[in-house]
C-alpha cells in the first residue's frame, strides 16, 4: 500500500473507533484493573513501535479515557498527531486540557490541530460541538481564545465566539470569552460590556477582574490602578488581582505601595520565591538596605530560580548599608547571568576602597566569556574612569575599544557621551548617528544627539524632531521627557516646556530634570518655586555639578 493510502487508512480505523463511546469499544463497563491497564499500555506501545499506529492509538485513546490520565492522554495525543489522525488527535487534546486546566500543552496543541482544520467556520464547528459535550464548559470557555488564536482575523474569530456563547449566556465564562475576543478585535464597547457581566455574574473572579483591567488600560489607562484597588478591597484574598495591582504600581514607580501591595500577596503565597524577591528589588529603589536584605535572603530561603540575580541584590543591600566587604563576597558568588553586573560592582568596590588603579587592574585579571563580555569589559573600566572624572582616558578608552569592535553601537554611544565632556561635538554627533544607523529603534542615540543639539547649538529645529522621534520610540521615558521640555524652553515655549519638566520631574525626581524645571520656572517670574525645588532636590543630591551650577547662575 502506498505510504499516502496508508496513514489515509489509520486515520479512518481511528476516526471510526473514536466515533464508539470508550467502553463500548470492547464491552467494557469499568475502567481496567492496574495490572490490566499496565499490560494494554505496553502492548500499545509495542503496536507503535512495530508500525501499527492506527491499532496503538485506538487502545492508548481508550486508556486515556477509562484512567483520566494526563501522562496516557499526552501519549496517545502524539500517536494521534503522527497518524495525522486530526479528529482524535482535537478528542486528546481537549481530554488533556480537562485534565491538566494548568498545563500549556493541552491548549497548544488544541490551538495548533483546530488551525489545521482551515478557515475559522470550521473551526467554529468543532469546538461548539467540543463545549457542547464538555463537562468542563466553564474551562473550554476560560481557553477559547487561546484556541482561535492563530487565526488572524480577529472579527471572524469574535463572531465566531459569539455564536458558541450564545447558548450559554447563565455561564459567566462565556461572557468573558466574548469579553476577550471583543478586546483582541479591538471592540472596546463589546469588550467592556461583557466583562461588566462577567463580574456581575462573578463579583469577585479574579480573572473577570484582569479582563476588565486590560480593557480600561486601553480605553481609559489612568482608571486601572483605582479599578484594581477597589477589587482588592472587595476582595482581599485574591492573590491574582493584588499581585496585577503590586505590578501596576511598581510600573508607575510607586514604589512605598508596590512594597506594600507585594508583602501582602506574600502572605497570601507564602512558598513564592519571586515575591520577596520582588520585595528586595523595591527596597532597593527605597534604599531601605535592612528590608531589602531580609526580602532577598527569604527568597533564597525558599529555593528562588536564579540564585544569582538574588547574591546580586544582596551584595547592593550590603552596599547600600555601607559593608562592602560583606557586599563583594556576595557579588562574589555569582555565578550565571548576572555575572558581569556583578564584576562591574567588585571593581567599583576596589576602586573606591583601594583606588582607581586596584579596580582596573581587577578588572584586567577577570576572562571575558564571550564577545559581549569583552564589550561589557570595557564599558566596565569606561565607567570607573567616568567615576573618578577622568574624560580623557575614559575617551581613550573608548575610541581603541570602538576601534576593536566597530559595529558595537554600545561603545559607540558610551564614546559620543564621553566626547561630549571633551567638547568634541564633531565625534559626539557622528557616534550617535552611526548608532542610528546600527540600531534604528534605540531612543537614547535620538535623545542625547537632539539634547546635544538643543543645549549647546543653535540647531533647535533639528534637535526637536529628534527629541520627538525619541518620544515616539519611548514615550513614558523621563529623560526623554527632560529633553523635550529644554528644547521647548530654548525655543521660548515656555508654557509648553513647563507642561513637559513637571511631568519628567513627577516621574523621576532626579537632580537634572530638577535643574531644567527650576529654571524654567524662574524664567516664568516664579523664582520663589524655583529656589525651594532646587534647595530640595540640592539636599538629596548634594555636590551634584548640574544643580550647582544652575543655582549659581541665577543666585550668585
Amino acid at each position: 500500500m502506498a505510504k499516502g493510502m496508508a496513514i489515509l487508512a489509520v486515520a479512518l480505523v481511528v476516526g471510526a473507533a473514536f466515533a464508539q463511546p470508550a467502553a463500548a469499544q470492547q464491552g467494557r463497563t469499568s475502567p481496567p484493573s492496574r495490572e490490566a491497564a499496565m499490560f494494554e499500555f505496553l502492548m500499545a506501545e509495542v503496536a507503535a513501535q512495530r508500525g501499527d499506529t492506527g491499532d496503538a492509538l485506538v487502545a492508548m485513546g481508550r486508556l486515556a479515557r477509562e484512567l483520566r490520565d494526563p501522562l496516557v492522554a499526552r501519549r496517545a495525543a502524539e500517536l494521534a498527531i503522527r497518524a495525522r489522525a486530526v479528529e482524535p488527535a482535537l478528542d486528546l487534546a481537549i481530554l488533556l486540557v480537562e485534565l491538566e486546566p494548568d498545563s500549556t500543552l493541552g491548549r497548544d496543541l488544541v490551538a495548533s490541530l483546530v488551525a489545521s482544520r482551515g478557515d475559522v467556520e470550521k473551526a467554529r464547528e468543532s469546538l461548539a460541538a467540543y463545549v457542547e459535550a464538555s463537562p468542563v464548559k466553564p474551562l473550554l470557555f476560560t481557553q477559547l481564545a487561546f484556541y482561535f488564536g492563530k487565526y488572524s482575523d480577529k472579527a471572524a474569530v469574535l463572531e465566531a465566539t459569539r455564536s458558541i456563547a450564545a447558548r450559554h449566556q447563565k455561564l459567566a465564562e462565556a461572557h468573558y470569552a466574548v469579553g476577550v475576543a471583543a478586546l483582541v478585535a479591538n471592540r472596546l464597547d463589546l469588550a467592556k460590556a461583557e466583562s461588566k457581566v462577567t463580574l456581575e455574574m462573578k463579583p469577585g473572579w479574579a480573572e473577570g477582574a484582569i479582563l476588565h483591567a486590560q480593557i480600561l488600560r486601553k480605553d481609559a489607562p489612568d482608571e486601572v490602578i483605582p479599578f484594581y484597588q477597589g477589587f482588592a478591597a472587595r476582595h482581599p484574598d485574591s492573590k491574582e488581582v493584588r499581585l496585577q495591582l503590586a505590578r501596576e504600581l511598581a510600573t508607575a514607580r510607586r514604589n512605598e505601595e508596590a512594597r506594600t501591595e507585594f508583602k501582602a500577596v506574600e502572605r497570601l503565597a507564602t512558598s513564592d520565591a519571586q515575591l520577596p524577591y520582588a520585595i528586595g528589588l523595591l527596597s532597593l529603589q527605597l534604599e531601605d538596605a535592612a528590608e531589602a536584605e531580609s526580602a532577598f535572603r527569604r527568597a533564597l530561603g525558599l529555593g528562588h530560580p536564579d540564585p544569582g540575580a538574588v547574591y546580586l541584590g544582596l551584595g547592593q543591600a550590603s552596599e547600600l548599608a555601607k559593608r562592602p566587604d560583606e557586599a563583594l563576597d556576595w557579588y562574589r558568588r555569582v555565578e550565571a547571568g548576572d555575572w558581569m553586573r556583578a564584576q562591574m560592582r567588585i571593581a567599583t568596590l576596589i576602586a573606591k576602597r583601594d583606588g582607581l588603579a586596584k579596580g582596573r587592574a581587577y578588572l584586567q585579571g577577570v576572562e571575558p566569556r564571550t564577545q559581549e563580555d569583552r564589550i561589557q569589559m570595557v564599558q566596565i573600566e569606561a565607567q570607573l574612569l567616568r567615576d573618578a572624572k577622568a574624560w580623557q582616558d575614559t575617551y581613550e578608552v573608548l575610541t581603541q575599544a570602538v576601534e576593536r569592535f566597530p559595529e558595537s553601537f554600545e561603545l559607540l554611544y558610551d564614546r559620543a557621551m564621553a566626547a561630549e565632556r571633551l567638547d568634541r561635538l564633531d565625534v559626539l554627533e557622528s557616534d550617535l548617528r552611526r548608532v542610528i544607523q546600527l540600531k534604528p529603534d534605540y531612543a537614547h542615540a535620538y535623545n542625547a544627539l537632539g539634547y546635544t543639539l538643543a543645549d549647546r547649538t543653535d540647531r533647535l529645529a533639528e534637535a526637536y524632531e529628534l527629541i520627538n522621534q525619541a518620544l515616539k520610540l519611548a514615550p513614558d521615558d523621563p529623560f526623554i521627557l527632560d529633553s523635550l521640555g529644554w528644547v521647548q524652553y530654548r525655543r521660548g515655549e515656555l508654557a509648553e516646556a513647563l507642561k513637559s519638566l513637571t511631568s519628567a520631574y513627577q516621574a523621576r525626581p532626579d537632580p537634572e530634570i530638577a535643574a531644567h524645571l527650576g529654571e524654567v520656572l524662574w524664567k516664568l517670574g516664579r523664582q520663589e518655586e524655583a529656589s525651594k525645588l532646587w534647595k530640595a532636590a540640592l539636599t538629596r543630591h548634594p555636590g551634584h555639578e548640574t544643580l550647582l551650577a544652575v543655582i549659581q547662575k541665577f543666585q550668585p
